[in-house]
């Protein structure tokens, strides 16, 4: 009742088909242009996340990293939804991220026997400045609670990653992360929301390469 009296006095349009629309949990992006993001087959290597090697690359083959990444769909398709989500911290975001990729997510868990979901953590200063971790909000609505482990944290401040270039982000990250714990176990997934460079996730595995006795998965919601 109360969003109807809202969308009748405060009509919005969509901040990416800059339509009209009816918004319940969050007046920024229309539920058309959200779902519009589908699960597609994206061309990268399943073990380091590297562009256009598929499905393992050179290096991997050599020294294969990750069990698997899986990436749900393309970055075009989101951004807005992502920048908006981080940058203008709009929360409610969160749940509409965590909807579109739940059913995909959740069975690749099933299917991979996945024990613990950990997330890319943030640094205190841009937990303070933002209030929350947009990932886990997001895994609030897309996984079981009981799945999501809080034992990565991120040590240093660093740059934004979108700032640098490619190897200026690998330099950025270097021993940035640590674990809470001494031993995860059990078959781990790390969730992050975009891979481009392949940066942070690599840097995460070499956090928790020897510090589990299970396999390593990672999700991520777009392909940069």
């Amino acid at each position: 009742m109360f969003n109807a009296v809202l969308n009748a006095l405060f009509p919005r349009e969509c901040l990416v088909c800059n339509q009209p629309f009816t918004f319940e949990n969050q007046n920024i992006i229309c539920k058309d242009c959200i779902n519009q993001s589908k699960n597609e087959v994206l061309y990268y290597c399943r073990s380091c996340g590297k562009s256009d090697e598929y499905p393992i690359c050179e290096s991997c083959k050599v020294e294969r990293k990750y069990e698997d990444i899986q990436v749900f769909t393309y970055y075009y398709h989101i951004q807005e939804t992502v920048k908006q989500l981080k940058l203008s911290k709009i929360k409610t975001l969160a749940k509409e991220l965590g909807i579109l990729i739940k059913e995909d997510i959740q069975d690749y868990i099933r299917k991979n026997k996945i024990q613990n979901v950990i997330y890319v953590p943030i640094s205190k200063n841009v937990q303070k400045e933002r209030g929350f971790n947009h990932l886990k909000e997001i895994l609030k609505y897309a996984v079981p609670s009981f799945l999501v482990k809080d034992y990565l944290i991120k040590h240093r401040e660093t740059a934004f990653q979108m700032q640098l270039n490619k190897e200026d982000r690998f330099k950025n990250l270097k021993n940035a992360f640590s674990l809470t714990i001494d031993k995860i176990k059990g078959n781990t997934l790390v969730f992050d929301d975009v891979l481009t460079t392949g940066a942070t996730l690599l840097e995460i595995y070499n956090t928790i390469k020897d510090k589990t006795d299970g396999k390593i998965y990672a999700y991520v919601i777009a392909k940069g």
